[in-house]
C-alpha cells in the first residue's frame, strides 16, 4: 500500500470524505510527483490525517455555526414581519377564534419561547466562532461545544417556522389571506435556510478530532462582571438572568398596558422561563459546567482569552 493509500485511508477513518478528501489528496499528489521520496519529510500518514481532520474540524464547525446564525437572522426577520402585519390583516385573533388549541398552544410556544433560545444558543455560537476565527484548530471538547450550541439555535430557530406554520394553519379562515400567504412561504423559506445550515452542521460533526483542551464556557465568551464569583456558583447566573428577565418584562408590559399587574404577570412567567431555560439548556451551551467536567470560569482556569 503506497503512502497515498494509506493517507486516504486515515482520512476516511476520520470522516475527511468527498471534496475535502480529493483536495487533499490531489494536493499532495502533486507534491510528491514534483518531489519524489518527500513522503518521510511529510510524516506519518495517521498523524497527518490527524492534523487534517482538527483544522478542517475547527473550520466546518466555524464556517457552519455563522451559517446557522445567518439563517437565524432570516428567521427573525420572518417573525417580526409577521408581528408588525398583522394588524392590517385584522389584528390578532384570540385564542378561541382559530381552529383548535392544539395548533394554538404549539404555535405560541414555537413564537415565543423558541425565537428566545435560538437567539441566546445561537449568539453564543457566533460569538465563539468569530473569538477564535485566527485559530488553526480548536480542542476536541470546544468543537463539540460550538456544535452544540449551533445544533440548539437550529432546532429552536426550526420550532419557530413550525410556530408560525401552524399559527398560519390556526387562523386560516380568521387573516387576511395575503397574511396567510405572507407568512406561510416566509416561514416556509426560512425553514429551508435552517435545513441548510443543518446539513452543513452534520457533515462538520462527521469530522472526528482528537486535540486535546479544554471547552470554555460562557465566561470566555461574554464580559460578564463578577465572573469569578459566579463561576464558583453557576446557578447565580441562572438565576441572575432570571431576575433580569422578570425586571425587563415587568417594566415594558407596564409601561405598554399601563397597567403594573400585568407586567408582573408576564415578567414572572418570562422568568420563570428563563430559569427552566438555564437548568434544563445551561450545560449544553456551556453556561453551567458538565457534569464530572471541568468547572465554570474559563479565565480562572487559564484557557484561552
Amino acid at each position: 500500500m503506497s503512502w497515498l493509500e494509506q493517507l486516504e485511508g486515515e482520512l476516511t477513518l476520520r470522516g475527511v470524505r468527498g471534496r475535502e478528501r480529493e483536495r487533499i489528496l490531489l494536493e499532495l499528489h502533486d507534491h510528491i510527483a514534483c518531489e519524489p521520496g518527500c513522503e518521510e519529510r511529510l510524516g506519518d500518514p495517521a498523524s497527518l490525517a490527524a492534523s487534517f481532520a482538527e483544522e478542517l474540524g475547527t473550520d466546518m464547525a466555524r464556517r457552519s455555526a455563522l451559517g446557522a446564525f445567518a439563517a437565524l437572522a432570516v428567521t427573525a426577520a420572518v417573525l417580526a414581519v409577521s408581528q408588525l402585519a398583522i394588524g392590517a390583516a385584522g389584528g390578532p385573533p384570540g385564542f378561541d377564534h382559530g381552529h383548535s388549541l392544539l395548533l394554538f398552544m404549539p404555535a405560541m410556544l414555537g413564537m415565543l419561547v423558541a425565537p428566545q433560545v435560538a437567539l441566546v444558543a445561537g449568539c453564543l455560537a457566533a460569538v465563539r466562532a468569530l473569538r477564535r476565527r485566527r485559530t488553526g484548530s480548536l480542542p476536541a471538547a470546544e468543537l463539540a461545544l460550538l456544535r452544540r450550541r449551533t445544533r440548539i439555535a437550529l432546532l429552536a430557530g426550526l420550532a419557530t417556522a413550525l410556530g408560525l406554520e401552524l399559527y398560519v394553519l390556526d387562523f386560516s379562515s380568521v387573516l387576511a389571506a395575503w397574511w396567510l400567504a405572507l407568512v406561510g412561504g416566509a416561514a416556509a423559506v426560512a425553514a429551508l435556510a435552517l435545513l441548510a445550515a443543518m446539513r452543513a452542521l452534520l457533515r462538520a460533526g462527521e469530522i472526528v478530532s482528537e486535540a486535546e483542551g479544554p471547552s470554555g464556557d460562557i465566561f470566555d465568551d461574554l464580559p460578564i462582571p463578577g465572573s469569578r464569583w459566579l463561576g464558583r456558583q453557576p446557578w447565580r447566573l441562572g438565576a441572575l438572568a432570571a431576575l433580569g428577565v422578570t425586571v425587563v418584562m415587568t417594566a415594558l408590559v407596564w409601561h405598554a398596558e399601563r397597567s403594573l399587574v400585568e407586567g408582573l404577570e408576564r415578567g414572572v412567567v418570562e422568568g420563570i422561563a428563563a430559569a427552566a431555560g438555564f437548568a434544563l439548556l445551561g450545560r449544553a451551551i456551556g453556561a453551567a459546567p458538565a457534569v464530572g467536567g471541568e468547572p465554570v470560569a474559563g479565565r480562572e482556569r487559564g484557557a484561552r482569552p
